[in-house]
C-alpha cells in the first residue's frame, strides 16, 4: 500500500515547463541506504528555469520532507543560492521519500523534486552450499543465505549459481527471489568430470561470493527405486525376483518378512553389490506370503534411492514340520468306570506349511491299538476307561504328514506318587505383555499353559499353549487386554502321565476399579451397626483388591475413616450414639487408586435387643420382690399393723354390764345359740331421772367405794390413754361423767361403771377393755337427731333402760331444747348387749319372771359383728 501512494506524490513532485522541463532535481537519485547509517541528499535549482516559470526561490527557502514529515532545519546545509543538502538517519519506520519544497511568496508550499531510497544490508557469503543429482535428471543445490537474510528489509539481493569444470565458467543458474536454492537440468552438467560450484550474492549495497565446493556429479546421483516387475517360486523355500534398473551400475538393498510381521529380514548387502535385474531369495518358510521390497543406488557412490514399492508373493508348500499342540480336558462319564475326554490342538500355523487337509488320531492303551480316528476339526471327543491311554496326532496336507504328537492320558488307578518339585509359578507385565516364569522341571517333556479371564476357577472357556521342556519363561500369547484378570495355570507334562499344576492370577495393566462396593446394614443396635457388602465382580475389578475403607460419620462430627484387608466384606462399627443418623461409605482400593460405592444412610436403635424386656423383667422383680417382703412384714409384725390400722373392738355382749341385772346370765352359762358372723348388735340407752340421780347419791353408795377404787383406778386398763377412764369421777352417777366424755378423743375406754343396792338389786361390776371409736352421737351429742332431743323431754318416769332402741322411737325430728333449758335426763349410749339372751328393761318395780322379749329382726344395726368367747372379749 505504500508505493501506489509515493507514485501519487511523485506526480506532484516534478515542477515542469509546459509539462517537460524540470527546475530542480536531487541527487542521489534512488539511493540505497544501510541501515543504521546517515543518508545526505542536495537540492539544486534551475534558478533560469524558475524565472521563466514566474518564481523566485533560493536555496535559504527550501524545506526537506520524509514521506509527510518535515526534517527540522537543524539537519539543513545551505550549499549556495542554488544548492540545499540535508543529513538524517532514515529506518524502517519512516516513509521511505525525500522530497523539497519552498513557499511560493511565503504562502503556498510548492514541491520541486522528489526521490525514493531502499533500505537494507549488503550481502552476507552464503554457507553450506550442497547439491545431489535426482537419477542424471537433474542437478539441485542449495545453500545458507546468512542470519541477516530472515531481517525485514527493502534492499533486493540476487543469488547466481555458478558452475567451472575444466578451468571455464558453464552456464549459470540464478535463483528467484526470495529462494535459496537452484537446478540446473540436463544437458547443463556434466559427470565423470570434477565440477567447482559456487554462489554469489549481490545487491546495491554489495557483492559476496560463497566457497567453492569441487565433485564429479556422479558420486551425487541419488536414482530412482528399482521397478519390480515380478516374484515367482522357483524352488521349495524359494523366490525369484525380477526387476528394471532406473540406470547402470547401480548395487542394491533388499528386503522382505512374513506377510502381517512388522519386522523386515534383508538379504546380506555384499550378495547384491554388482549390477544385476534378478534375484533368488532362499532360506524361506514353505506356504507363506513374504512382503518384497528394493531399493539402489550407484557403484560410485551417492544417495540410496527410496524404497520400491511393495509385492506379495507365496512359496510352495512342503510337509507340515511339527506336529500340532495337543491338549485334554478330562470329565466323568457316564458311569463311575468311564471318562469323558475332550481333545483339542492348535492350528500348524506356520508349522503347516500348505494348507492342511485333515488330522489323524491313534489311541493306544498300552502296546494294543484302541482306535484310529480321521477328523477334519482342531478337536475330538472320546470315552475311555480309567485306564491310561496315549494319543497320537499328526497333520497332514498335499505334500505329506507332520511329525506325531503324543499326549498322555493318566490312569485313574492308585499307583505310587512321586515327589514333584515345587513350580515357583510367576506372571508378571513386561514390554506390554503377560509374562509366565516357573522354576523348570528336569523330567517334564513340555508344558501347558492353560488361561481364562475373568474367573476363579478354571470352570470357564480356557486358551492354552504348549511349550518344549527346555522352556521356563515365556509370554501368553493370546488376545490379553489390560485391566483384565487372568487365571493362568502350568501343567508339566510327564512321560508316564503323573499330573502336577500350579495356579496363578495376574492383570496385565491394573487400573481403579470400575464400581464401588454395594454396602448395607445387616444388624441394626444402640451403638453398633453391621456393615455387610458384596466383592466386587471380577470383570469392574480392574486390579487386585488391596484393601477397603470404610468412611463413616454423622451429621454434627469429623468423619472416621477404618481400613479392613481385602477378604473382610462385613464389619462392625461400635461405640455410636444411640438413636443418631450416621452415613457410610466402603471403597475398595486397588493399587492405582480407588472407588467408593453409594452412600448408606442409616439411625441406630434407642434401645438394645433385649433391653427393654430386661428392663421389664426386672421391674416385675423387683415389684414382685416389694411384695413379698410387704407379705414377709405384715405376717411378722401383724400385731403392730393390726394395732395402727384395725384396732381392737371388745363385743358389748360379753361386757361385764350384762351382771347388773340379776336375770342376766353369767358368762358361764351355756348359750343357746352363739352369734353369727354379719350380725349387728342392738344399742340400749341408759335413761336416769332427776330423782333416780338423787338416789345415786345416796350414802349407801358411797359405802362401796373400795369397789370403785379397785374398778375405776385399779382395774381400768387405759387403753385409749382417755383421762375420763382413770377418772374415779366417771359413773353412772355422776353428773360430770357426759361433759368429760364430750371433751375427750374420739376413742375411749368405756368407763367402769359401780352401782350399790338399788332397789333390792345385787351390786354390779364392769370394765371395757375396747378402743372402739364412738358413734357421732357419743362424740357431738349437740348434734344428735332431734328425735332423741325430743324423747328425751318426756322420758318414761319408771325406766332406767330401753332395750332395742329403734329409729321410730326417736325418728320424728323436733327441735333440740334451748341451751339454756336444763335437761331432763343425761343419756348414755354403750354398745348393744344382746348375747343370745332377752334383752332385759330395768325399772323400779322389776318383776323377775316377766319374760323379755327377743329383739326384733329389722332393728338398726350399730356396729359389726364381733366373735364372741366365753369369758372375755377377743382382739378384733
Amino acid at each position: 500500500m505504500r508505493r501506489p501512494l509515493t507514485l501519487c506524490v511523485l506526480w506532484s513532485l516534478v515542477l515542469a515547463s509546459d509539462g517537460s522541463m524540470s527546475c530542480a532535481y536531487i541527487t542521489p537519485q534512488s539511493p540505497a541506504v544501510e541501515l543504521g547509517t546517515n543518508l545526505t541528499a542536495f537540492c539544486i535549482l534551475d534558478q533560469e528555469c524558475l524565472r521563466k516559470e514566474g518564481y523566485t526561490a533560493t536555496s535559504k527557502e527550501i524545506f526537506w520532507k520524509v514521506g509527510n514529515s518535515l526534517i527540522p532545519e537543524s539537519q539543513y546545509t545551505v550549499v549556495n543560492d542554488s544548492v540545499s543538502s540535508v543529513t538524517f538517519q532514515p529506518d524502517l519506520s519512516t516513509h521511505n521519500s525525500l522530497i523539497c519544497s519552498f513557499f511560493n511568496y511565503g504562502q503556498a508550499e510548492v514541491t520541486l523534486h522528489g526521490i525514493f531510497f531502499t533500505l537494507g544490508y549488503p550481502p552476507e557469503k552464503p554457507e553450506n552450499l550442497s547439491c545431489i543429482c535426482y537419477n542424471l535428471r537433474t542437478v539441485n543445490c542449495s545453500w545458507d543465505p546468512g542470519r541477516r537474510s530472515s531481517e525485514p528489509t527493502t534492499v533486493t539481493t540476487t543469488y547466481t549459481l555458478k558452475q567451472f569444470w575444466a578451468s571455464q565458467e558453464r552456464k549459470n543458474c540464478v535463483a528467484k527471489e526470495g529462494s535459496h536454492y537452484c537446478v540446473f537440468t540436463y544437458p547443463d552438467f556434466s559427470v565423470y568430470i570434477d565440477t567447482a560450484f559456487e554462489v554469489e550474492a549481490e545487491n546495491a549495497l554489495g557483492q559476496a561470493t560463497s566457497d567453492p565446493v569441487v565433485f564429479d556429479i556422479i558420486t551425487i546421483v541419488k536414482p530412482d527405486p528399482p521397478d519390480i516387475l515380478s516374484v515367482s517360486t522357483a524352488a521349495e523355500k524359494v523366490l525369484r525376483i525380477e526387476w528394471k534398473n532406473p540406470m547402470e551400475n547401480l548395487k542394491y538393498n533388499l528386503r522382505y518378512r512374513p506377510k502381517g510381521s512388522s519386522e523386515w529380514s534383508e538379504v546380506p548387502s555384499e550378495d547384491l553389490e554388482n549390477p544385476r535385474s534378478s534375484f533368488m531369495l532362499q532360506g524361506l518358510e514353505s506356504f507363506t506370503v513374504y512382503t518384497i521390497s528394493m531399493r539402489c543406488k550407484t557403484i560410485r557412490g551417492g544417495f540410496w534411492s527410496e524404497w520400491s514399492k511393495e509385492y506379495s508373493a507365496t512359496t510352495a508348500e512342503s510337509k507340515p514340520s511339527q506336529g500340532p499342540e495337543l491338549w485334554r480336558k478330562i470329565s466323568k462319564g457316564d458311569t463311575d468306570e468311564m471318562r469323558s475326554v475332550t481333545l483339542m490342538w492348535k492350528d500348524l500355523k506356520s508349522h503347516a506349511n500348505g494348507i492342511i487337509l485333515g488330522y489323524n488320531l491313534t489311541i493306544k492303551r498300552g502296546s494294543e491299538e484302541v482306535d484310529s480316528l480321521a477328523v477334519k476339526e482342531t478337536s475330538c471327543d472320546i470315552t475311555v476307561t480309567g485306564d491310561s491311554y496315549e494319543v497320537i496326532v499328526t497333520a497332514y496336507n498335499s505334500q505329506g504328514s507332520s511329525p506325531p504328537s503324543t499326549l498322555i492320558i493318566p490312569s485313574t488307578k492308585k499307583k505310587k506318587v512321586v515327589q514333584l518339585p515345587d513350580l515357583n509359578l510367576k506372571a508378571f507385565p513386561e514390554d506390554g505383555r503377560l509374562w509366565v516364569e516357573w522354576t523348570p522341571v528336569v523330567r517334564a517333556l513340555g508344558y501347558v499353559i492353560e488361561w481364562c479371564s475373568n474367573s476363579e476357577t478354571m470352570d470357564c472357556h480356557i486358551e492354552w499353549q504348549g511349550e518344549q521342556g527346555n522352556v521356563a519363561r515365556t509370554y501368553l500369547r493370546g488376545d490379553i487386554q489390560p485391566y483384565v484378570y487372568y487365571l493362568i495355570r502350568l501343567n508339566p507334562l510327564y512321560r508316564d502321565g503323573q499330573e502336577q499344576s500350579s495356579m496363578v492370577a495376574a492383570y496385565l495393566q491394573q487400573g481403579v476399579p470400575g464400581i464401588g462396593p454395594i454396602v448395607h446394614t445387616k444388624s441394626t443396635g444402640k451403638t453398633r451397626v453391621t456393615l455387610s457388602w458384596k466383592p466386587i465382580p471380577l470383570e469392574k475389578q480392574n486390579g487386585f483388591i488391596t484393601n477397603y475403607t470404610i468412611h463413616y460419620g454423622d451429621n454434627y462430627g469429623p468423619a472416621k475413616v477404618i481400613m479392613v484387608n481385602s477378604t473382610v466384606t462385613e464389619y462392625t462399627l461400635e461405640s455410636l450414639a444411640a438413636k443418631t443418623p450416621y452415613s457410610v461409605t466402603v471403597t475398595a482400593h486397588t493399587e492405582k487408586g480407588g472407588k467408593a460405592g453409594l452412600p448408606l444412610s442409616f439411625t441406630t436403635m434407642p434401645f438394645d435387643k433385649g433391653e427393654v424386656e430386661a428392663i421389664v423383667v426386672s421391674s416385675c422383680l423387683g415389684f414382685l420382690v416389694f411384695i413379698l417382703v410387704l407379705c414377709f412384714l405384715f405376717c411378722n409384725k401383724r400385731e403392730q399393723i393390726k394395732k395402727h390400722i384395725w384396732p381392737n373392738v371388745p363385743d358389748p355382749s360379753k361386757s361385764n354390764i350384762a351382771q347388773w341385772s340379776q336375770q342376766t346370765p353369767t358368762r358361764h352359762e351355756s348359750k343357746p345359740q352363739a352369734f353369727q358372723d354379719g350380725a349387728f348388735t342392738d344399742v340400749s340407752v341408759v335413761e336416769i331421772t332427776k330423782d333416780e340421780q338423787k338416789s345415786y347419791s345416796d350414802p349407801d353408795l358411797k359405802s362401796t367405794d373400795p369397789i370403785k377404787k379397785n374398778t375405776s383406778e385399779g382395774l381400768s386398763s387405759g387403753i385409749g390413754g382417755s383421762s375420763c377412764l382413770s377418772s374415779p369421777r366417771l359413773s353412772v352417777s355422776d353428773s360430770d361423767g357426759i361433759s368429760c366424755a364430750q371433751n375427750t378423743s374420739s376413742t375411749v375406754q368405756y368407763s367402769t361403771v359401780i352401782m350399790g343396792g338399788y332397789q333390792g338389786q345385787t351390786p354390779i361390776f364392769s370394765r371395757s377393755e375396747s378402743t372402739q371409736p364412738l358413734l357421732i352421737s357419743e362424740e357431738r351429742p349437740d348434734e344428735q337427731p332431734q328425735e332423741v332431743e325430743e324423747e328425751l323431754e318426756t322420758p318414761p318416769p319408771s325406766q332406767y333402760f330401753k332395750q332395742n332402741f329403734t329409729p321410730e322411737d326417736g325418728g320424728r325430728g323436733q327441735e333440740p331444747p334451748s341451751s339454756a333449758q336444763e335437761p331432763k335426763a343425761q343419756v348414755l349410749h354403750l354398745a348393744g348387749f344382746s348375747n343370745g339372751h332377752n334383752n332385759l328393761d330395768f325399772t323400779s318395780e322389776h318383776d323377775p319372771d316377766q319374760p323379755q322379749g327377743d329383739a326384733p329382726s329389722d332393728q338398726q344395726k350399730t356396729y359389726l359383728p364381733q366373735s364372741v368367747r366365753q369369758g372375755g372379749y377377743l382382739p378384733q
